[in-house]
């Protein structure tokens, strides 16, 4: 993953700054682009290849989804009725995957798509393993564009005690800190957190553990 991604300084303070989505659906200005193509296409492209696309092919439909987004980013707004963003760009992204394959006149496996039309699904439809794939891959990216905002010792506070779950109490013998000073940080790692995650991807803050 390219190291500007990881910048924490390639954008505002999380008090100021407004979502990314948000910028783009204002008008797609240069910078939020580059971040949004460099966030999302890696999770698109490993999707494709997870759906037995070669890797031309799936760098290929993983073009094509950029440039449908790009084009109808605009018009996006969120309808609880309809689902989210994740939920809409993946339909996007499986409706190309479905194009390329019809296309190329190759058959679709129906172990990975268990109906032919898929293009007919709605985006509240999309399949749960392109959710959960949306999911873990912001909070990766997410956590990784954050971690140089915290000192060793919270960062280890936190990471312990919620991506690895150990007991507070322990993790606080183990660092040689009150208990509270370890809810403390792992409160502040998690609030910064969950504002890198709504500005990455909006509707994406329900933060889950790594599984």
């Amino acid at each position: 993953m390219a190291n500007s991604l990881l910048s924490p300084a390639s954008y505002q303070t999380p008090s100021t700054k407004v979502s990314l989505l948000a910028r783009l659906r204002r008008g797609a200005d240069a910078a939020s682009w580059s971040l949004f193509v460099e966030l999302y296409t890696p999770l698109i492209y490993r999707y494709c290849r997870r759906r037995q696309l070669q890797e031309a092919d799936a760098q290929d439909v993983t073009q094509k989804v950029m440039v449908r987004v790009y084009t109808a980013i605009g018009k996006f707004t969120y309808d609880a009725g309809r689902g989210h963003f994740r939920n809409w760009l993946g339909v996007i992204t499986t409706r190309e995957i479905l194009r390329h394959v019809r296309v190329e006149q190759r058959p679709v496996h129906r172990a990975i798509y268990p109906t032919n039309d898929m293009t007919a699904q709605t985006p509240g439809a999309v399949e749960g393993d392109w959710l959960e794939e949306f999911e873990a891959h912001i909070l990766v990216v997410a956590l990784e564009r954050i971690r140089n905002d915290f000192d060793e010792l919270t960062w280890q506070a936190f990471h312990c005690t919620w991506l690895q779950e150990e007991k507070p109490h322990a993790a606080a013998e183990r660092l040689d800190r009150p208990a509270e000073w370890v809810y403390k940080a792992r409160f502040r790692v998690l609030k910064r957190l969950r504002s890198e995650v709504e500005f990455l991807a909006d509707d994406a803050a329900n933060l889950q553990r790594p599984r």
